[in-house]
């Protein structure tokens, strides 16, 4: 049986909030992709990901984080990782990740990277 797990969604101009519980692994990055992928679909280019709540990830989780980096950045935007901590954090580290998504200690940071100087976004 899987442990819970959730993702909810926030926006904020051309920028979306994307906050994951539970663990992300093969079974449900399918959910993560799609919501990923609606922001992008409505015009929300800058992609935060709330972590704060996110207990593990595998490779898969990995590479949909990837992809999404990949596809934010073609479309103008970006996507960061907010409050990435414990086994995750290592995890990024440790498969190099950690160097292709920019990661934040909480969302309010992240979405001050928005517009460098401007806390309109902030929370």
């Amino acid at each position: 049986m899987h442990a819970p797990f959730a993702i909810t969604s926030e926006y904020f101009g051309d920028t979306a909030v994307i906050s994951v519980v539970g663990e992300l692994d093969t079974t449900r990055c399918s959910r993560l992709d799609e919501a990923l992928g609606a922001a992008l679909s409505d015009g929300r280019v800058h992609l935060v990901i709330d972590a704060t709540g996110l207990t593990f990830c595998d490779s898969m989780g990995l590479r949909t984080l990837i992809e999404h980096v990949q596809r934010a950045k073609a479309a103008g935007g970006w996507l960061r990782l907010a409050g990435a901590r414990g086994v995750l954090r290592r995890l990024l580290e440790v498969t190099g990740v950690a160097a292709v998504i920019p990661a934040d200690p909480d969302v309010a940071t992240a979405l001050r990277a928005r517009l460098p100087g401007d806390d309109a976004l902030s929370l």
